[in-house]
């Protein structure tokens, strides 16, 4: 007899989070997600200014020259965001795990933590990855990306994720 039944959606062999900052905001990164490890991949200085003028910048937060800022780079920030993103997808594994790139093993986490934002819209919500040494890296993520960014690292590695 046949199943009229679907199948469960297959887990992605690999998946990108971000843009990402570290908690002072000052380095972006990418965190190329593998069954294996979470790779860590460091942005530069310009790419970091603009990927921070992607997605929803409060410009009013920011006063005139912060809106200048943002009307100027935000189509810039966009177009250099689908090229890095096109880039990591293509890259290999090998490539990746290499310096300055941050290589965190699946075997030795002990959680992947989602904090939701605080107060405000300057607050971002934070991705956590605690090891089992218990060191713990916390990358600020915008607030539109978070939700989907929580639902495919979940799918990945559904035994590591929590939420707060």
């Amino acid at each position: 007899m046949a199943s009229t039944g679907t199948a469960p959606a297959a887990v992605p062999t690999r998946a990108l989070v971000g843009p990402v900052l570290t908690q002072a905001g000052f380095q972006y990164w990418y965190l190329a997600c593998f069954p294996d490890c979470i790779i860590a991949v460091r942005q530069g200085i310009w790419a970091g200014l603009c990927l921070a003028m992607t997605g929803t910048v409060p410009p009013a937060h920011l006063g005139l020259l912060g809106a200048l800022l943002v009307g100027l780079m935000k189509g810039r920030g966009e177009k250099l965001r689908q090229q890095v993103e096109a880039t990591l997808q293509s890259t290999p594994t090998s490539r990746l795990r290499a310096k300055p790139n941050s290589v965190y093993q699946t075997m030795q986490l002990r959680s992947i933590t989602f904090k939701a934002g605080g107060f405000g819209t300057l607050i971002t919500p934070d991705i956590i990855l605690e090891t089992k040494s218990g060191s713990k890296q916390k990358y600020g993520i915008q607030k539109p990306e978070f939700e989907k960014a929580g639902a495919l690292m979940k799918q990945m590695y559904p035994d590591l994720c929590k939420t707060l």
